[in-house]
């Protein structure tokens, strides 16, 4: 029927264009959260080996680094 687990394909590969999209979009939604914290002096919750962590960003913290993404293959996994 369809591919095996050990056979899946990146999600790069997906047949949906807005599949293929959101891992970009959700990497430029966390960017917009991140400034928003920052403008607001509220915290980014964000969750790290299980556990979830409160960061504080200043508005005038000007280090602030862009969060990026990398898709590897699910291949072997």
């Amino acid at each position: 029927m369809g591919k095996k687990m050990s056979q899946m394909m990146s999600i790069e590969q997906a047949r949906s264009s807005s599949l293929r999209g959101s891992v970009a979009a959700m990497a430029r939604a966390a960017n917009q959260a991140r400034r928003t914290a920052a403008q607001t002096q509220t915290a980014v919750v964000v969750e790290r080996n299980g556990v979830l962590e409160h960061l504080y960003i200043s508005a005038t913290q000007t280090d602030i680094k862009p969060i990026t993404v990398s898709i590897e293959s699910q291949e072997g996994h």
